[in-house]
């Protein structure tokens, strides 16, 4: 079993779905990564050797923000935007849709929780 960031990857799944697994990285980013490091399609994650698996968690670390940093760094965003007193900050304050979206039909779960 595979372990990167603390993350327990499954060997059963194939290495490109498999690092889909890791808060930050897609499908499509999973392809570039697995593409930069010759790892063909079909290769399951229990088949890859130490080398590639050592590899793999290395360019991971060296080019991509992914799980805890990645987080930390929306959450310092979302407290930075309330602590300038912006609109969208004021929106995060209130629960409400942040980026445009509908309020009249759209998004009355999430009015009705914040006032509860």
């Amino acid at each position: 079993m595979l372990i990167i960031f603390g993350k327990k990857i499954l060997n059963s799944k194939k290495v490109r779905f498999a690092l889909t697994q890791l808060f930050g990285i897609g499908f499509s980013t999973a392809n570039t990564i697995c593409n930069k490091l010759c790892i063909p399609n079909t290769v399951k994650v229990s088949e890859l050797t130490e080398f590639q698996q050592s590899n793999l968690s290395t360019y991971i670390k060296k080019y991509y923000i992914v799980e805890d940093k990645l987080k930390q760094q929306i959450d310092h965003r979302i407290d930075f935007y309330k602590s300038i007193n912006s609109i969208r900050g004021f929106r995060y304050r209130s629960k409400l849709p942040v980026r445009g979206q509908r309020t009249h039909s759209n998004a009355k779960t999430c009015k009705r929780l914040s006032k509860a």
